[in-house]
């Protein structure tokens, strides 16, 4: 199957992600006439290449390349949790037409995880310096890379590298360098209300499209769009509830069901039915059932108004959900067709059923029911929410979301596991058990992440253990192996 699941990030492996996209038809321009610094360094020398004017849009590989730059110790701006990491192979793409003091955003698309760091100079005797590097950006296990340096006169390097002395599986790569718009929604306005990637435009998601006319955000343009398929035999509702805005309405009163019958296909393989549902008490359950007969693959997903995933069911026929302790608010319900053929649409009924319950009244209320659920790690006021609070968490604290935790730890974001409630706590990063020493005898350090093992407890079951994007011999997941005698998840 080609899903990859939001679980553990990285096992054993560098991630892979989006392919590469075509180049603009500027070629790049010759050198301008200032040489690269301290071009007697043969490491420096890397330097001088060709110059790209900003906006630049260009497609790579590191394939061929040399591993003759490593990055400095330290930089102006680093967004790198797991280390600078910079001994594999790199390539230098030299960016003119900056203004000093100017903010500008790199965005590093690439098929294996690659990072970025970007130098003013290269002052050193055997390479770049603290003094000339602006930023070290490697802050995601997977495909995509964004930052930000403030340019310092009108030339600066990108540095394309690979954190593994081992080529990359796939080398490719795009990157894109251009003016800095925006940190944050707040800085935008108008029709482009959104900033994604420092950008402002008009859509992140389809969450962010209000109009059933235009349901669906186009992720190349990030504009919202008419959605449409290309499926014979499709349903009735097509093609508004190809987006949140024109989602077919599920109201069930407290203890009945309700079912909706629809069909989709994966033509184009962005094609997706939506629902909506409201929870008007605190604390409601709900279940979300996905049937259909015959051999396509579909999956079922389900969101907040946000457009944060809170469920997930992907390897079994029926789909289901069981969602507890949801607080009030509208939540929507995403169906997918996982089959690439050609044929025609697959028939479904989805259905809903609606249970009241006197709400939760601790955070191991919210833990209980994990086959399907992405735990929520704070009970209010009789509903399991989100812990939300953005880099507050100190180390051994409970959190939901690697965005908790304070620098230097990180949260397991374990999903579908068993006693997250006790678990789930932000930890430092670690190279062995005695990093995690401490914490306590009853912590030891992981093993199973390519880079960015961290401390977590003990664990005593399987169902402890983090889950895989693997297919499950049982479903409804794929979990690592707890070895108890040790305390640690193994592949």
């Amino acid at each position: 199957m080609r899903r990859v699941l939001p679980v553990v990030a990285c096992l054993l492996a560098a991630c892979g992600g989006d392919g590469p996209a075509t180049p603009d038809a500027a070629a790049p321009l010759p050198p301008d006439a200032a040489p690269a610094p301290d071009a007697a360094a043969a490491a420096c020398r890397e330097l001088d290449t060709p110059t790209n004017l900003v906006p630049v849009h260009l497609t790579g590989s590191l394939s061929g390349t040399g591993a003759d730059l490593e990055a400095p110790s330290s930089c102006d701006r680093v967004d790198a949790p797991f280390g600078t990491e910079s001994q594999g192979l790199d390539r230098v793409v030299r960016v003119g037409g900056l203004v000093a003091g100017a903010e500008y955003a790199v965005r590093l698309a690439s098929g294996s995880d690659l990072s970025f760091y970007v130098l003013t100079g290269c002052g050193g005797a055997t390479g770049p310096t603290t003094a000339d590097c602006r930023a070290f950006v490697d802050a995601e296990s997977g495909p995509l890379e964004v930052g930000t340096f403030v340019a310092d006169g009108p030339i600066a390097w990108v540095v394309i590298d690979h954190y593994d002395t081992r080529p990359p599986l796939d080398p490719s790569f795009v990157l894109e360098v251009y003016p800095s718009e925006c940190g944050d929604d707040d800085a935008c306005g108008g029709a482009s209300p959104t900033c994604v990637d420092h950008r402002c435009v008009e859509c992140a998601s389809s969450f962010d499209c209000p109009s059933p006319a235009r349901p669906v955000c186009s992720s190349a343009s990030h504009t919202c769009g008419e959605g449409g398929g290309s499926c014979s035999n499709d349903d009735a509702f097509e093609d508004a509830d190809d987006g949140p805005a024109g989602a077919v309405t599920l109201a069930p009163a407290v203890g009945t069901s309700v079912s909706h019958t629809a069909a989709i296909c994966d033509q184009p393989a962005t094609e997706r039915d939506f629902a909506r549902f409201t929870v008007t008490s605190p604390g409601e359950h709900w279940r979300l059932e996905l049937a259909w007969t015959g051999g396509d693959d579909l999956d079922l997903r389900v969101l907040d108004a946000a457009g944060r995933t809170i469920g997930l069911s992907f390897f079994e026929q029926p789909e289901a959900v069981n969602l507890t302790y949801l607080a009030p608010g509208t939540y929507y319900v995403e169906v997918d067709d996982f089959d690439p053929s050609l044929g025609p649409a697959a028939a479904y009924t989805l259905t809903a059923t609606r249970q009241g319950s006197a709400g939760c009244t601790s955070t191991a209320d919210c833990a209980d029911d994990y086959r399907n659920q992405i735990y929520r790690g704070a009970c209010d006021a009789g509903s399991c929410v989100a812990i939300d609070r953005p880099g507050q968490v100190a180390e051994g604290g409970a959190c939901d979301s690697q965005s908790d935790c304070v620098s230097g730890t990180t949260c397991p974001s374990f999903f579908f596991v068993a006693d997250a409630d006790t678990r789930m706590t932000c930890g430092r990063y670690c190279d062995g058990d005695a990093d995690c020493a401490p914490l306590g005898a009853d912590f030891v350090c992981t093993t199973y992440l390519a880079s960015g093992n961290l401390c977590v407890e003990r664990c005593t079951s399987d169902a402890q253990c983090p889950t895989t994007p693997a297919p499950p011999v049982t479903p409804p997941w794929d979990h690592l192996r707890c070895q108890v005698a040790t305390g640690r998840c193994l592949p």
